[in-house]
Formats: C-alpha cells, structure tokens, sequence
C-alpha cells in the first residue's frame, strides 16, 4: 500500500461516520486488538474511497475545463490538510503516526475536526456545481496565497517541535557516545597505568635484586641452601619490602581491625571461616610473626620431654620446672627448648617468682615502640627511660651508633635495628637477656660482642645484608642456627684479665666504718687486704664465713644457659671455691647445698688437711631415697679451725620433723599442706674460743626457697630459734641472761629485707605480716612469732640496705644470704665488700669464669667483748642481818 496515496485521499462520509463509530475514548488506552480492528475498517473505507475517485474522475473527464479546476483545488486543498497536522483527516493522521512509529490516541478537537471536514467538502462540492458559470481559476491567487499561509502558520510549530525534538535526540546520542568514548579513554588510561606499574614494579625488583645482590653476604654454596639461611633470605627480603614509616605500628592496627571483624564473623560461624581466616591472616604478617612461623615450622621451637633419671625424678621433688633454649648443647642431653626437667634448681623459679612478686606496679597500658623509617640519626636518651618496654623498632633511620643505656631495657623481647648505618654494636645489648628476637639487616656490622653470649632466649638473629661480616660466625649461622652462635660467643668468650678483689671494710667497734682498702692490682694493696682479713688484734676476734655453693647437680645448661658450659663443670668450679676457701681463710666456715658425696669424698677429707674439723647433716630426704640417689642429695656442713675452736656440742635440726613431733606445734591444715613436704634443716654447734675461753654457737641453715611459701620460711626460723635457745640454755650460768651468749648465725634463709623472717631477727617480733597474714600455724600465728635474743645483721654496719646483692641472676638481683650475731656479745670490726660495679656491669648473673656460684660469699670479722658476768657459787646464802660501822 501506498502511504502518500493514501494520506493525500480525503475521506468520505461514510468513512468519517465509520470512524466515527470506532472512536476510541480519549482516556481510555489503546489495546492491538482495538488497533487492529480500527485499521482494518480504515483498509476498507480506503477501498471504497478509491472506487468513488475513479467515478468522480470520469464524471471530471466528461465536464470538462470546470471539473479540471475544481480536481486542482480539491488537490491543493488535500496537500494543505497532508502538511497542516492539525488538519489531517483520521486516515492522513493515523498513516503519519504510523510512519513515523508515534501513533496517539487522537483528541477530541482533532476528532471534531475530522468529523467536519468532509461536510465541507461536500458543500463546496455542491456549490460548484449549482454555479456552474464560474470557473475555479478565477481567484488561483488568492486561494494559493491562503492555502500558503495557512500552511506556513501550521507547518512552523510542528517543525519547531520536531527540530527540538531531534536537536534533543542529537544531543543525547553525542553525550552517550562521548560518555562511552570517555569510558574508554579511561580504561584504556588504566591499563597504561596497570602497565606502567608492572613495568616500574619488575623494574624495581631488577634494581632491589640487583641491591640485594650487592648488599647479600658472600656464603659458601653448600651452605645457602640450608634452612637456617633460607630463613635469613625470607626475612631480610620481608625486612625491605616492609621497610616504611611506622610499618609495625599501622600493621598492628590493621590486624586489631581485622582480628575485630574476624572475631564478629566467627560469632556468625565459627568453623566455615576457619581456613580462609587463616590464609587471609598470613598475608598481613609482620617480620616477627613470619620468624616465628618459620621457626615453628623447623622445629626450633618446640618442646619434647627431657631424659629424667627416676633417682633425679624422686632426689628433686617439689621443685619447679625451668626452661632452656639450647637444643644443640652437649650439657642440655640434646633437648629442644622449653624442655620440662625435674633436675633443675628450684631457687631459678624462686628468682623468677621473685622478680614478678617484687614489681608489684600498676599495670603499663603501652609496651611497644615504633620508630621505623624516620630517618632518624641519634636516640634521645629518653628512651632509654622506659624501662617498661618489650619491643623496639628503629629499623629504617640513620643511626650510626647505639648508646650503651640501651641495657636500661632490661624487658626488651624484640628489637629491630635493620637498615641503618651500624658498624658495631655495643656489649650492653649483650645484657639484655629476654631478647627473643634481634633484627641487624643491612647495616654495615662486621662482628657481635661475645657479650651476646648471654642472651639465652634469643630465637633468631638477623645478619643478612652486613657483607663484611664475620665469616666464622656466618658460617655457624647457617650451619646450625642462632642459638648454635650464641652458644659459641658463649663459650669462647675471652676471659676478663682477673676479677677485682673485694674491698675489705674495716669498722670501728661502735660499728662505724674505719677504712675502706681496695685493690688496684698491685701486690702491696693485696697483701693488706690479707693481713686485714687474717690478723686477731687480741686473739679475742675470729671470721667467719657462709658460702652457698651451688649444688652441682643443679649447675645445668638448663637453669643457667648464660653460663659457659665449661664454668658449669663441677670440677672447674670446685677448683675456685677451694682457691676462695684458701684466700678467705676464714676461722669458721659455714656451706649450703653441699652435696653428700662431694663432702665425703673431698670437702672432709681436703678442709683436714688444712686444719680444719667439719659436721655435715644432709637433707632430710636422703633417708628415703636409695643410697646412689641418696648420694645426690645436698646439705649444710661447717668447719671450724681447730687451733681456735674446739667443738663442744653438735645438733642437727630437721624442721619438718620437730614440728610434726611435738605436741606443742598445732597440726593444722596449713602444717599438713604446706609445712611437711618441706626438708630443710640447720646444724648448730656449740665452740669453744680456746684463748678466750667462751663459748660461741655457731649456726647454719639453708630455709625453703619457695616465694609463694614465705610463711613456711617464717615457721622454719621460728622453729630455728627456739632450738637455739634450748640448746644454749645449759651452756649459761643462772645469773647470765639468753642476750649475754656470743652466737652467730650464718645461712641462705632466701628471705629479703621486708620479709617476716628479716623482721623476726631483727625485731625478736612478728605477728601481722603479710607473709604469714591468713595462715595457721598454732601459737606462732596467735601469739606471733618471737625470741628471746638481741640478734643483727653483720652487713647491717655498711648501712641500711647491707650488700647490694648475694644472689645474682639474670631474674633476681637481692639480699638472700646473711650473718646474724649478738651485738651484746660480739662487735664486728670487719666486712668483705660488695663486687666491682664495673666488673657486673659486664654480666647477667653468676657463676662464670670467675666467680662458681649464683650466690657471693659473705665474711665477717667478730671480736668476742669481754666476758663480764660470772656464775655465783653453789653453797651462795644470802645474808640479810644489818652490817656493823666501826
């Protein structure tokens, strides 16, 4: 069909009442059913019209020039209604709809419209042919120039309409094609960047390796392939990607945030994350968390039992597991770290209990430090303050140097010192023996202090990247890993020149110091720190000694890992005690932790040949082991000089025993629970001075070394004392008084200056005290614990803390061991002096090369007072007549 045929048809009445019929509501929406059926009738109409144009046409033939004119402007009249829109017939409007695909519903004005134009077309038809003299082109003009204008006034808004229509439509089209053009502009833009990063990302990995390359130490390659050097390579290569301002501080906080969600999610479901959690969790490790994983999976953190001999087992019970870290030590019997082992000393834990007993502070919020990547050239000695801290991160600045207050941070675990411009490191970093995890990537360090040797918990060291570094100790590095190296700065450790005598303290009688004589290395001081120590002004003066030795069987790698294996050997420290005992050349001699077999066999028979007289009396345990493990077990022994003493009476003391054996000690829960397991004993012995002719008690104990059980020590000493006094009462005339008896007591009472047992000596009185507050012991804790003497501390004299320390380990520095004496009886008039300042500052604890105990010996000098009160006669009768003047 013919679309401008058709629309430039006019329509017929019949057509217009047709459509009139099939109008369709204005308001009502137009179905394709209705649509069809519209167009079809409109098909029809067509049909129709097209048979009457033909008729009209002919009937135009046959009228001839009239009908012409009047077939021009019925045509022209058609072209008009075909442009004018608003004068479109139904047929015209609805072909231009449906050309154009914007076919509407039409409106009532249009309708009306429609419905009119075919009446007048049939009037004008009509008049036409009642006026047949009048032609049709006698006003052409005029009618042409109406039907123009009509045609302008109607053409312009539609086109107006429809050129904004298609500017709009234009213009849309050219923003979505700018927009995608602009999208692809922007991805083409991102993958230049994503390529750009990728070649500027390999180039710079070229760079860091070719970096890495000259900045890598030159290793065998035998020995590059070993675990322990992989484990170099993995962290040093982690320690330069992460090497940026603040890296631990920023990671730390994205793993809280992380661990935060993690923990909400978990909440939701807890097993079906468990794996992604962790895999996600590994990306985001720091170069601690990546050593310690690596670490784990070597196995160089793990634990396994330890070969226990049962004697050992049953010789050491009760005593408290201690830890060690050297897997590959000959004295560890090749056990991992963290091994659990009943033969280890329990005075170890005691120390560690200690330590965290006596830091009875408030809680520190903060412990960690992040200074990485601040280029940073100097520490302010500030930081050295915080005493507190446990990691320190100063990877990444510009130090040159380390200050040696560094070995202020005695609770530092980890620290960092990768990427900076070290050449050397100082000895005091050696002291600080809770380092777990020691970072020096990438300096320019070319040796360690063999002070390192004292670091007995460090897991790793990082060396990689000092390329001047020392190739023996590169080499044990890869070998063996980094407690073999600290086992060997350990052990190779060149020995100091000697050890500084001890100053003599000399004190006047009132106890007021005299003179100080120390040693400067020269012969002549020697000799007079000697001849101070040796010489009786009077002959009414005598020393006396007491000396924890460190019982051999407790001397192990295990307890004290900071110590040279070699200074370990029983046999080497045995030589030193002997070479002190000899310089000391004490008049009496008290010893703890003397093992039983090493008295009869060397310590009795050598102490003769130098004139000496000895009891021992062993733990109490001893009885109930088999002879070999009985062998093992340690006790007290003193020894006397027998040009100057002669021994009168001797008693041993098995606390545990006196109490559960007598009927005035109360069995409590606390004596059935705490009290009975415990087998510590004291010897006393009653001397006699052969110039002077007194009698001195003499007394040796070793107390529990238990900190949690202070009220067991605080029942022990009151035990002690009260044996004491029964045994000197028959020894004391009946106008004497208990104060009046010269004594002395020497010992490890493992007791502090604030502790109840400190205070029951000093005092003659205790009661409420936090040792015993709450505790059950019968009249010591209802009537409070007390004795009848006027006893004090012999080092009291340099003051009122005494020594600085007799115990020194890495986990306690204190006052355990003391001489107690009668001040009524005895005047001390001369003190062994502390250890050099200097020459400690070098270690973390003892024993070591010089010195073969945890424990100082302690030496006094007495002078025995006059002997003023004498014993009344037997047959004395008072007389009470009144006396006679002469």
């Amino acid at each position: 069909m013919n679309i401008q045929n058709y629309q430039a048809q006019p329509l017929q009445p019949n057509q217009a009442q047709y459509l009139q019929q099939q109008q369709v509501p204005q308001q009502q929406k137009v179905t394709p059913l209705q649509f069809n059926d519209l167009f079809h009738g409109m098909n029809t109409a067509q049909q129709q019209q097209q048979q009457q144009q033909q008729q009209q046409q002919q009937q135009v033939s046959s009228a001839g020039g009239v009908g012409g004119g009047a077939g021009v402007n019925s045509a022209g009249a058609a072209n008009g209604n075909l442009i004018n829109g608003n004068n479109l017939n139904p047929s015209q409007l609805l072909a231009q709809t449906l050309f154009q695909g914007q076919y509407k519903v039409p409106t009532p004005q249009q309708q009306q419209r429609s419905l009119n134009l075919p009446q007048q077309q049939v009037s004008n038809q009509q008049q036409s042919s009642l006026q047949p003299g009048i032609s049709s082109f006698g006003q052409p003009q005029l009618q042409q120039g109406q039907v123009q204008g009509q045609v302008q006034g109607q053409i312009q808004p539609q086109l107006h309409q429809q050129q904004q229509q298609q500017q709009a439509q234009a213009q849309a089209q050219a923003q979505a094609q700018a927009q995608a053009v602009q999208a692809q502009l922007q991805q083409q833009q991102q993958a230049q960047q994503v390529q750009q990063q990728q070649v500027q990302q390999a180039h710079h990995q070229f760079q860091q390796q070719q970096q890495n390359q000259l900045h890598s130490i030159d290793l065998d390659p035998s020995l590059a392939s070993s675990p322990f050097w992989k484990d170099q390579l993995q962290l040093v290569d982690l320690s330069r990607r992460s090497n940026s301002s603040h890296y631990y501080a920023r990671l730390a906080a994205y793993q809280s945030r992380k661990l935060k969600l993690n923990n909400e999610s978990n909440n939701q479901s807890n097993s079906s994350n468990n794996g992604s959690t962790n895999q996600q969790s590994n990306k985001s490790l720091n170069l601690v968390d990546l050593t310690k994983q690596l670490l784990t999976n070597n196995g160089e953190q793990t634990s396994s039992s330890a070969n226990i001999d049962p004697n050992n087992s049953a010789l050491l019970q009760n005593r408290k597991v201690s830890h060690s870290i050297y897997p590959n030590d000959d004295n560890v019997n090749n056990n991992n770290n963290n091994n659990n082992d009943d033969d280890d000393d329990d005075e170890v834990y005691a120390e560690q209990q200690r330590a965290n007993k006596k830091s009875n502070k408030a809680p520190q919020l903060w412990a960690s430090l992040d200074l990485s990547g601040q280029s940073i050239p100097n520490l302010s000695p500030k930081i050295f303050d915080y005493k507190f801290l446990t990691k320190l991160y100063l990877n990444g600045n510009k130090l040159t140097k380390i200050p040696k207050t560094i070995k202020n941070l005695k609770n530092l675990k980890i620290l960092d010192l990768s990427h900076n411009q070290l050449s050397n490191l100082p000895f005091e970093i050696g002291l600080l023996y809770n380092l777990k995890y020691l970072y020096l990537f990438d300096n320019n360090i070319e040796t360690l202090p063999y002070e390192f040797g004292n670091l007995f918990e460090l897991h790793f060291l990082g060396i990689e990247g000092n390329v001047n570094f020392n190739p023996e100790f590169t080499k044990i590095l890869a070998q063996k890993g980094t407690r073999s190296l600290i086992i060997h700065l350990r052990d190779n450790a060149p020995e100091l020149d000697s050890l500084p005598k001890r100053p003599w303290v000399t004190l006047k009688e009132d106890g007021e110091r005299l003179t100080e004589i120390e040693d400067e290395n020269n012969q002549e001081d020697n000799n007079k720190v000697d001849e101070e120590i040796s010489s009786n002004k009077d002959l009414n003066s005598f020393t006396a000694l007491s000396f924890n030795l460190l019982c051999h069987h407790y001397a192990t790698a295990k307890l004290f890992s900071y110590a040279p294996s070699w200074a370990l050997n029983w046999d080497y420290r045995k030589e030193l005690i002997t070479k002190q005992l000899e310089e000391f050349n004490s008049d009496v001699i008290c010893l703890q932790e003397v093992e039983f077999s090493s008295y009869e066999n060397y310590w009795e028979n050598y102490m003769s040949k130098l004139g000496y007289s000895s009891k021992y009396h062993a733990k109490l345990r001893y009885k109930r082991l088999n002879p070999t493990a009985a062998k093992k077990v340690d006790g007290c022994a003193i020894f006397w000089k027998n040009d100057v003493f002669e021994l009168i009476e001797y008693k041993e003391i098995d606390f545990t025993t006196i109490v559960m054996g007598l009927n005035k000690y109360k069995k409590s829960n606390d004596v059935f629970n705490r009290l009975q397991n415990r087998d510590n004993i004291a010897i006393l012995s009653i001397l006699k001075h052969k110039h002077s002719g007194q009698f001195v008690l003499a007394a040796n104990t070793h107390l529990h070394w238990d900190p949690e059980l202070n009220d067991v020590k605080t029942v022990q000493t009151g035990v002690l004392l009260e044996e004491i006094e029964s045994f000197v009462k028959k020894y004391i005339g009946n106008n004497e008084s208990l104060k009046d008896f010269p004594m002395f007591i020497c010992g490890d009472f493992n007791s502090q200056l604030h502790s109840a047992v400190y205070q029951l000596f000093s005092t003659g009185f205790v009661k409420e005290h936090k040792d015993v507050e709450g505790r059950d012991y019968g009249k010591f804790t209802e009537d409070g614990f007390k004795h009848p003497f006027n006893l004090k501390s012999a080092y009291k004299n340099l003051g009122d803390e005494e020594l600085p320390f007799t115990n020194y380990t890495p986990s306690f520095v204190d006052v355990l061991d003391y001489i107690w004496y009668t001040p009524n009886t005895l005047s001390v008039c001369g003190l062994l002096g502390a250890i050099d300042k200097e020459y400690v500052e070098h270690y973390i604890g003892f024993p070591n090369a010089h010195l073969p105990s945890d424990h100082i010996p302690l030496l006094a000098k007495f002078e025995l007072k006059p002997h003023v009160a004498k014993e009344k006669p037997s047959n004395f009768k008072a007389d009470f007549r009144p006396s006679r003047k002469t």
